[in-house]
């Protein structure tokens, strides 16, 4: 093991020497566009959602393992969309619904904050400041997916950076205890209690987002709401260097061996259950730490086929069937057999 722990070493500064750079080259760009995009908002037009932004995704979060690394800007909303102002209840579906406490723009007739008006809302709004955005010897155009308006930076001269840009907007709550079925803060370790803690006293500790998958499947789809703890992510992931770079070489893993497009797999997952396993994983040697990362994984699609949402009860991040459970285990105990050198 300490073979591979030095060669684990030598590839997260290889990652740092040839990826980082270019990865902060791109957010220089995207950087640029977004200071834009907000100077909009005070000279151009009233904000009428009274917006902040926040960086996310693994361009913000060191955990980048090629050049087209993440960055996902979280549109925080403001005015009447906070915490305050709803009761939040949980759907059968697993989603969840906002009631408002008081009158409010894009409810629907039972006074429940309606997705798909609210969506048509602040796109429209988004669209508009966008479009008010310069950047000289760049196009910027943009489209929108499900949860996001999606902007692409693409430069014409110099280094012909192409960036793209998930803005997401989201309703911000602070309060742990006001959303149902949390886990409760004395059942984490000590540490994601403190981070929880720390991160409610200035910002938010979760958010609502928009747009759920597979919505054709909800008849009250424009009810729902998902729930994302994306900033508290980004501060852990950020400050416990040593976990971080676990989390990147499963990600540089599942990059070599293509684990999104063979077993649907997703790079947060990882951060989740890191977040779950991080008493055992604190202080561990990065392969040392990668392989039980990796095993703990194995145990949960081993004995529910699910990766655990670990927040919030029953709420499974991906839920696999026996078959692709059974061909992703084979999966994970090939390359906890294999030497990183050789993945």
């Amino acid at each position: 093991m300490g073979d591979s722990n030095k060669d684990a070493l030598q590839i997260l500064g290889q990652l740092s020497r040839e990826v980082t750079p270019q990865v902060e080259s791109n957010r220089e760009l995207g950087s640029d566009f977004l200071t834009k995009f907000l100077a909009t908002l005070v000279s151009h037009a009233p904000d009428s959602f009274a917006i902040t932004t926040i960086h996310g995704g693994s361009s913000y979060e060191n955990l980048a393992v090629d050049n087209e690394a993440d960055f996902d800007i979280t549109v925080s909303l403001g005015r009447e969309f906070v915490s305050e102002n709803f009761d939040v209840e949980r759907d059968p579906s697993g989603f969840f619904i906002l009631e408002a406490r008081q009158q409010m723009r894009y409810l629907d007739c039972n006074n429940l904050l309606d997705t798909s008006k609210l969506r048509a809302g602040i796109f429209d709004a988004l669209r508009c400041h966008i479009d008010q955005v310069v950047i000289p010897d760049t196009t910027i155009t943009h489209e929108e997916d499900l949860s996001a308006v999606i902007v692409q930076l693409q430069e014409t001269t110099g280094l012909r950076r192409k960036v793209s840009i998930d803005m997401v907007p989201q309703i911000p709550f602070r309060t742990w205890g006001q959303c149902p079925d949390l886990l409760p803060l004395q059942e984490m370790p000590e540490c994601l209690q403190e981070y929880i803690k720390r991160t409610s006293e200035k910002n938010p500790c979760m958010f609502f987002s928009l747009g759920i998958s597979k919505a054709e499947r909800f008849p009250n789809s424009d009810q729902l709401f998902n729930i994302s703890f994306s900033l508290l992510e980004k501060n852990f992931v950020n400050e416990e260097i040593d976990i971080r770079d676990m989390v990147r070489l499963v990600k540089y893993i599942a990059k070599k061996r293509h684990w999104k497009d063979n077993h649907h797999f997703k790079s947060f997952y990882a951060k989740r259950v890191a977040l779950k396993h991080y008493d055992e994983l604190k202080g561990m040697e990065p392969w040392d730490g990668c392989q039980r990362l990796l095993q703990r994984l194995e145990e949960q699609v081993t004995n529910h086929r699910v990766i655990d949402g670990y927040f919030v009860r029953n709420q499974p991040l991906r839920e696999w069937t026996y078959d692709e459970a059974q061909e992703f285990i084979r999966e994970i105990r090939t390359v906890k057999g294999m030497l990183i050198s050789d993945i």
